[in-house]
């Protein structure tokens, strides 16, 4: 049996080993919990700044978030200013923060305190619905707004998970082409969200490019 050795220098993060041995947690989901405990709080967090930390790039940082959320370690919070939504803050935990919280009122309800260096939220707002993460909430909600204002129309729950995976597939995931996209059907009073133009037209280029190498290879081999 090989030994492993570690090294450690004072350049460290104190964690709870807690979600290291949870089973139901990937390898990757447990780099991610890292990263983020590793950050100062009331950190803002971009997908693109942590993208830059690792070669993983954006689909596989939203996998990682969305399994952290189904298991507890990190939670979505609304943001409102006086009643208008305005995004997201996303509280993340060492261990779930149901089992979290049962804890602290078990220390509670003893008399004794509970020290913890994890930062926890208890002013916590129920969340509309639970988007996906690598969706543009900002492009979206004001989607839904013009929709509103414009056809006097709003999706019901399945029109808009269809909706919303049509915006994704369109889009590979990436939230500024997303934002593209629905500017684009806002400026053309569309009711529904297609492609980007220039998107269609750049498509069309790449066939008609290996169209044309096809030709070529063929006239070679006929040629030979």
């Amino acid at each position: 049996m090989k030994r492993i050795r570690v090294e450690k220098s004072k350049n460290f993060t104190t964690i709870n080993n807690e979600f290291i041995f949870n089973k139901d947690l990937s390898l990757k989901a447990k780099g991610m919990l890292c990263h983020l405990l590793a950050l100062p709080n009331e950190w803002k967090l971009y997908v693109e700044e942590v993208e830059k930390w690792h070669k993983d790039g954006k689909k596989a940082i939203y996998s990682a978030f969305k399994e952290l959320t189904e298991n507890g370690y990190m939670k979505r919070e609304q943001i409102r200013d006086n009643g208008k939504f305005k995004g997201y803050d996303y509280v993340v935990y060492e261990v779930p923060y149901s089992q979290k919280r049962n804890t602290e009122k078990r220390y509670a309800e003893n008399g004794t305190l509970l020290n913890t260096n994890t930062k926890l939220n208890t002013n916590i707002t129920k969340t509309e619905r639970d988007y996906p993460f690598e969706l543009n909430l900002e492009a979206w909600k004001l989607w839904q707004e013009f929709r509103r204002k414009e056809f006097r129309t709003s999706y019901k729950t399945l029109g808009e998970n269809a909706a919303i995976k049509k915006l994704l597939r369109l889009s590979d995931g990436n939230k500024d082409v997303q934002a593209e996209i629905i500017q684009q059907s806002m400026e053309n009073s569309w009711k529904g969200l297609f492609a980007v133009k220039s998107e269609k037209k750049r498509k069309v280029q790449e066939i008609l490019t290996e169209y044309e190498k096809g030709l070529e290879l063929l006239n070679q081999q006929f040629d030979d």
